[in-house]
């Protein structure tokens, strides 16, 4: 190519030998710092796009989670979930990466470049890639408190843990300065502790804080199901997700340019995906035949996110068929924690705690047993070198690390939450939850009734044989919770939590007392134009409000 200098041929004729090795000296010094600088850029190119995938999972939170709650509530778990980046971004900015990996810190956190400030800008991909994993983490809690927390308490949650709760916890493990990571014998490759134990802690108190949806249990404390209005969102969000843990796996080797980071990075995503299909298997199987359960979609989904969690700790260490064995044990994983948040009558819409900390869990403990792959003897997992006292030190001080992440994640996580629930500034009202937070909070309905005036979706629209033109999978047929004027509340759809008395006390007593009122002036409208006594005094007994009544009073 014309004026490239990479192209031009040397003419060492007549030179002396000194010059002649000078020029070349100086020549090697020039490729050196290209090759460099090119090492650098393809460095920094591969953090960008990876970060930008990890960032996409955002959109899968939020139709997981869209999904998952119910219809009237579903513009408010979506701006949350936008939130969660915008509200993240700022924090991370101001004083997130300073406390993760700012220069001049300690063992415990970071110590400048708070708001970016003297940063080096060939540091900003490591900026972006490492604001996308505390973004996910934030959006952890989001779900598991989904459809009753104010809108005040999300702002303050999630500036506190974005901005201060995370960034600690990825220094002790991923900052060279860290406490943790200066033991060197700490393993989380991809943060199933710095990430989703930390998420999963801040979750499971924010859920004990919150208390559970109304109508979630039983007076007797047994589940009542509460599904989500639409399986098709869900799903798309969690395939969404297992597309980003692709990438949130594989990347966290943080460059490419190098020998043998193309190995590191394909092993991972190649076992992380592993991990899900036996996350997924394994959950499936189990709720199918242990527990005679239908073939859930939904719980194998959760599952196979689960696994994949699971897989975060040690993906770059594991050979394939230990992938499969830390994958199926995420599950297992997956199933307990579900099932122990149901007895303990802790409400999680998302099974976020179940998927996050029981996969945090598994991923941090599963290290130190099945690490293999590009590991010298003595140096090996367990099941290899149990002999040794290097696979032992990182049990040590992998348990070490879930605890003291644990710890400071729940008792940031019981400061905040408790203090908003004392000064009752965390959750809505139970008129507002009952009636949906999209309209009230929001002034927006995910599914607005005028965009579905149409005919042929019309109450009693008749077709050309002159029969009922809507399909049955689109008719109510009358089903879900109405109240008569005689104040009975007929119920044809079985769910307590459609129950106006129950979930809105006031506008129930409201209805009884109307009824009532106008129920007696009736009787004695018709007791005076001789409408017999019996009249007169069924108006006024009103026997089917007064059974209500003491029904109210039996449960109560």
């Amino acid at each position: 190519m014309a004026g490239d200098d990479t192209d031009t041929v040397l003419d060492f004729r007549g030179w002396d030998k000194e010059n002649k090795l000078e020029v070349l000296y100086n020549k090697s010094l020039v490729e050196e710092k290209k090759l460099e600088i090119l090492i650098n850029n393809t460095d920094q190119f591969f953090l960008i796009v990876i970060a930008i995938i990890i960032f996409f999972m955002q959109c899968g939170f939020a139709f997981l989670e869209a999904g998952s709650v119910r219809s009237k509530n579903t513009v408010n778990i979506l701006i949350k979930n936008m939130l969660d980046a915008f509200i993240g971004g700022v924090s991370y900015w101001a004083i997130g990466w300073g406390l993760a990996y700012g220069e001049g810190g300690n063992v415990f956190c970071g110590g400048s470049q708070f708001f970016n400030f003297q940063l080096p800008y060939h540091l900003y991909a490591k900026w972006f890639f490492q604001f996308v994993f505390a973004a996910t983490a934030a959006t952890i809690v989001s779900g598991a408190i989904a459809e009753r927390c104010q809108f005040f308490a999300y702002f303050a949650y999630s500036i506190i843990i974005t901005g201060w709760v995370y960034p600690p916890v990825s220094h002790w493990a991923w900052d060279g300065a860290g406490w943790l990571a200066q033991t060197g014998y700490y393993y989380d490759f991809a943060g199933s502790g710095v990430v989703h134990l930390m998420g999963g802690s801040c979750a499971v108190v924010g859920c004990y804080f919150m208390g559970p949806r109304r109508g979630r249990f039983s007076k007797k404390g047994k589940p009542i199901d509460m599904p989500g209005h639409s399986v098709p969102l869900a799903g798309l969000g969690g395939f969404i997700l297992i597309f980003g843990f692709l990438a949130f796996n594989g990347g966290s080797q943080a460059q490419i340019a190098h020998e043998g980071d193309g190995d590191v990075v394909a092993l991972a995503i190649v076992n992380t995906i592993l991990g899900a299909s036996t996350g997924g298997l394994a959950v499936l199987f189990i709720n199918k035949f242990m527990f005679k359960q239908p073939w859930s979609f939904l719980m194998c989904l959760n599952g196979a996110l689960a696994g994949m969690v699971s897989l975060c700790g040690g993906c770059n260490l594991y050979e394939p068929w230990a992938a499969l064995i830390v994958g199926a044990l995420g599950g297992v994983g997956f199933i307990i924690v579900h099932f122990g948040m149901l007895r303990l009558k802790l409400d999680d819409p998302l099974d976020a705690v179940a998927v996050h900390g029981a996969g945090g869990i598994v991923g941090i403990l599963a290290v130190p047993w099945f690490m293999y792959a590009g590991l010298n003897p003595g140096e090996r997992g367990i099941l290899w070198d149990g002999h040794a006292s290097h696979p032992w030190l990182v049990l040590g001080y992998n348990i070490a690390g879930a605890i003291c992440i644990t710890l400071w994640s729940a008792f940031w996580s019981a400061l905040l939450f408790g203090s908003l629930y004392f000064l009752k500034m965390l959750r809505v009202s139970t008129d507002d939850e009952f009636k949906g937070m999209d309209l009230i909070k929001h002034g927006e309905s995910a599914y607005p009734a005028a965009a579905w005036v149409e005919y042929q979706y019309s109450k009693g629209a008749k077709d050309q044989n002159n029969t009922d033109s809507v399909p049955a999978n689109m008719s109510s047929n009358g089903l879900g919770a109405t109240v008569t004027l005689s104040g009975i509340k007929e119920d044809k759809s079985g769910e307590s939590f459609n129950d106006p008395f129950q979930m809105v006390p006031t506008t129930g007593m409201l209805f009884r007392g109307m009824s009532s009122t106008f129920l007696s002036v009736t009787a004695s409208q018709e007791g005076a134009s001789g409408g017999g006594v019996e009249a007169h005094q069924e108006g006024h007994q009103n026997t089917a409000y007064e059974g209500e009544e003491k029904k109210d009073r039996s449960e109560k």
